[in-house]
């Protein structure tokens, strides 16, 4: 269910015109709509998805009542002090690349928040934008594979960014993983950080067979040369990690000497407060 903004609410609106005053030439002819409530962003663009509806498609929402995360996991998205967007995709890339959309993705958002803010945003892998050792945004991509199996039919790519601290706190179970971008409000912020990730991301993605932004991406990692510990399933063991491939799998040496690379599974990182974050693939 979609329910229609209420322009006499307090917080400050993702508004479709405003977005569009801030984007760039070759973002002009994206569609966006924004609404005030809804279940999920990313359910609501892969029922269009699946329903014919062209790329590049923006979805924006000031509420989900059912954010999702990775693994299942629920992403906390309270009204008003957040930015809860998807962007329906439908690229012509085999389905081993849904990866890079979701990297591609992470980079946008990590530049655009440098951009509007000035605040250096780093990057855990693979899907995690981070702020002073503090998570603030996830992205999370789902994808729907062609019959051929050759290509992917559509992509959704949803990103979640904490804006500001909710005014009754994070939750207990976040109060020590997550953290907003904004220590007071800002007006104006919230469409123009809209508008710099949909600039970045329709740049990165009309050019995607070059890759520009993998050495943003790479640099922005805040854990290379350092001690993780990989989660595959039952199994658990530590590595150092040290770098990423043209694919952005995570490659890892383990302590016997040996090097791989991570295709999927987990990475718990200790940050220097203590705390243990988890990425996921």
């Amino acid at each position: 269910m979609v329910i229609k903004m209420n322009q006499n609410m307090k917080h400050e609106f993702a508004v479709a015109d405003e977005i569009y005053k801030y984007l760039s030439e070759n973002a002009k002819n994206i569609r966006i709509d924004t609404v005030y409530e809804i279940g999920s962003t990313n359910d609501e663009m892969k029922k269009r998805a699946a329903s014919g509806e062209d790329e590049i498609a923006v979805l924006i929402a000031e509420h989900q009542t059912a954010g999702k995360g990775r693994r299942g996991r629920s992403f906390y998205s309270p009204e008003g002090t957040g930015i809860y967007m998807s962007i329906l995709l439908r690229p012509d890339y085999p389905p081993e690349e849904c990866t890079l959309l979701t990297t591609m993705a992470a980079s946008s958002v990590a530049r655009a928040i440098e951009g509007v803010t000035g605040a250096r945003a780093q990057i855990k892998w693979v899907n995690d934008i981070f702020l002073n050792e503090k998570k603030v945004a996830g992205i999370l991509t789902e994808v729907a594979v062609a019959p051929d199996r050759q290509k992917l039919s559509w992509a959704v790519v949803g990103i979640g960014i904490n804006l500001e601290s909710p005014e009754k706190g994070f939750p207990e179970e976040l109060k020590e993983i997550a953290g907003s971008l904004l220590e007071e409000k800002e007006k104006g912020v919230k469409n123009r950080l809209i508008a710099e990730i949909i600039n970045n991301f329709t740049a990165d993605y009309q050019s995607f067979s070059e890759r520009k932004y993998l050495r943003d991406y790479r640099d922005r990692l805040f854990f290379l040369n350092e001690e993780i510990t990989v989660i595959e399933g039952d199994r658990t063991y530590k590595a150092t990690a040290i770098d990423i491939d043209s694919m952005c799998h995570l490659k890892v040496r383990l302590h016997d000497g040996s090097e791989k690379l991570l295709f999927g599974g987990e990475i718990s990182i200790r940050s220097n407060q203590g705390s243990s974050v988890v990425s996921s693939q």
